[in-house]
């Protein structure tokens, strides 16, 4: 009873260690770092026992392997305090994702998608591009809740189609069209990751992400269409009652996403704050402003601030995820098997195109083995320093972060390929095959773009 008691008020403990954070940001001080990383310890204390099994396994063998480096290094006790506070900005970064989600759904933006997907259609080819294109405009922003919504609208409208096909079709339309809008989404924790270890201005990434983006679109849509040319399904009458209430609906969401994005370039090339942090410190003024601006400022209270009570007291995953791997990736900076790690890209240093093909390779496979993309870019950022040094800022954040967002249609245990088996009553592996070659193909895009940087950085 006292445990359960507690652990409904860790967002207050957890906020107090992001604020620390946020005073380092701005007072660089060695003490007060030491201070977050112990409180980061604590933080992991609390959380592992309340993470799944999978984060426990992943947890244990990280800090295994962090021991394992510690040991092997020159580093004193006193220093590992600090390699727990590595990534407590991107800890802080989902804690504040959900109140960018309540703006949308106080807004009721999320019925936008409804009017968006309930037009006629003329078969299912015409329907798959219609409902990849819409995910990709709305995940931005809705997130996981724009897959479970389209999903349940899908599964309404196609009813009468054989549940392989109807299957088939949610799962490539949602999932593919969900990881197509996190390649460019600032909202994206992969893609905030891989430029807080690469260093890079999001400016000059984003066109790139959006280039990305725009051929997954197309090529999927044309394989999405052939796919499913041949089936028909019944009309549904056209919305029309709806039909300016929508555009505007849909002409306030997306001026809202370039003023968000505007803000947080603003924030990081002229304030010149980091972007994960201009990222963070800007999604609750920002969400506030935007519900005051369209008369829901009560609504946005109302729903955000229960979750995000919720979401930040149930942060234990990824807290036993990110403080784990940020143990490993500084005891392994400091390891001289450091070298080990280095060699395999050392041996093909000269051959650019293999190294991408390593990482893409290192990415699909850890993911189907049941690792986080998350995990797998902070063992490559433990060697950041190389990769770096072969590649230019922006082509290895393009590339990592592809290959990383590439995996999350196939991701066995990831999230939203868990929510979609659920709502499909489909084994996750099922799910898995039918989008690896997806991820794979998207993969070698991410690839195709970032040799195509390199003639130019």
């Amino acid at each position: 009873m006292i445990v359960r008691y507690i652990s409904n008020y860790l967002y207050i403990f957890y906020s107090f260690v992001f604020a620390l954070n946020v005073v380092h940001v701005f007072w660089t001080n060695s003490t007060l770092y030491t201070i977050i990383g112990i409180l980061g310890i604590v933080m992991l204390a609390i959380s592992f026992p309340r993470s799944d099994r999978v984060f426990k396994i992943l947890g244990i063998v990280l800090l295994v392997a962090g021991a394992f480096f510690f040991f092997s290094s020159d580093t004193t006790i006193k220093e590992i305090p600090s390699f727990f506070a590595g990534n407590i900005g991107l800890l802080f970064l989902l804690s504040m994702l959900p109140w960018m989600n309540s703006v949308v759904k106080a807004g009721r933006y999320n019925k936008l998608l409804q009017s968006l997907l309930g037009n006629n259609a003329k078969g299912l080819g015409s329907l798959y591009v219609r409902s990849e294109v819409t995910m990709v405009s709305l995940a931005a922003f809705l997130n996981l809740s724009s897959a479970t919504i389209s999903q349940d609208l899908l599964k309404e409208q196609l009813k009468d189609v054989k549940t392989k096909v109807k299957n088939s079709f949610i799962l490539m339309a949602t999932l593919r069209g969900y990881s197509l809008a996190l390649l460019w989404s600032p909202l994206e924790i992969l893609l905030a990751t891989s430029i807080f270890i690469t260093g890079a201005n999001y400016l000059e990434v984003l066109p790139w992400m959006l280039l990305i983006a725009v051929l997954g679109i197309s090529m999927d849509s044309f394989i999405g269409k052939m796919m499913f040319r041949k089936h028909e399904i019944e009309a549904t009458p056209s919305i029309e009652k709806g039909t300016g209430k929508s555009g505007k609906k849909l002409f306030q969401f997306i001026t809202a996403l370039v003023l968000f994005l505007s803000v947080v370039v603003f924030l990081g090339n002229v304030i010149q704050l980091d972007f994960l942090f201009a990222v963070t410190v800007s999604i609750f003024p920002f969400a506030f402003t935007w519900a005051v601006l369209v008369k829901r400022k009560r609504s946005f209270l109302q729903i955000g601030w229960p979750t995000w009570k919720w979401k930040t007291n149930h942060l234990s995953n990824f807290i036993v995820l990110l403080l784990s791997l940020s143990f490993l990736t500084e005891t392994l900076n400091a390891s001289p098997y450091l070298k080990y790690l280095q060699d395999p890209l050392i041996a093909l240093e000269g051959s650019p195109l293999l190294i991408m093909l390593f990482i893409q390779a290192a990415f699909l496979v850890m993911t189907l083995l049941g690792v986080h993309p998350l995990a797998t870019m902070g063992i490559f950022g433990g060697v950041s320093e190389l990769l770096i040094g072969t590649f230019p800022e922006v082509t290895l954040t393009i590339l990592l972060s592809a290959c990383a967002i590439a995996t999350v249609p196939s991701a066995p245990y990831g999230l939203i390929v868990t929510i979609t088996s659920v709502a499909l009553r489909m084994n996750p592996y099922q799910i898995v095959l039918r989008n690896l070659p997806y991820s794979i193909l998207l993969g070698f895009l991410g690839i195709g773009v970032s040799l195509l940087t390199l003639l130019v950085y």
